[in-house]
């Protein structure tokens, strides 16, 4: 959902995100049939979005840490 953030390990409904796949795929679709010079690249988008359609479900667990970061020093070999 658009502007929600749940709980860090909230799971996804594998039927929504196979749903919003398939019509983000709908509409690279159209995308390709509006705009012929980049058609091959608005259908390879469509191909994506229906394998991640059909791909199993991962989930995401992002971490944050609130502790200000400092630079990390590298230095040559």
């Amino acid at each position: 959902m658009v502007g929600h953030i749940g709980p860090a390990h909230a799971e996804v409904n594998p039927v929504d995100r196979r749903e919003a796949c398939l019509i983000q795929a709908a509409a690279c679709r159209e995308q390709a049939a509006a705009d012929p010079l980049n058609h091959d690249h608005w259908i390879d988008e469509a191909i994506r979005w229906l394998e991640l359609a059909h791909a199993p479900a991962t989930q995401l667990v992002v971490t944050i840490d609130p502790r200000p970061s400092k630079p990390v020093r590298t230095t040559a070999a």
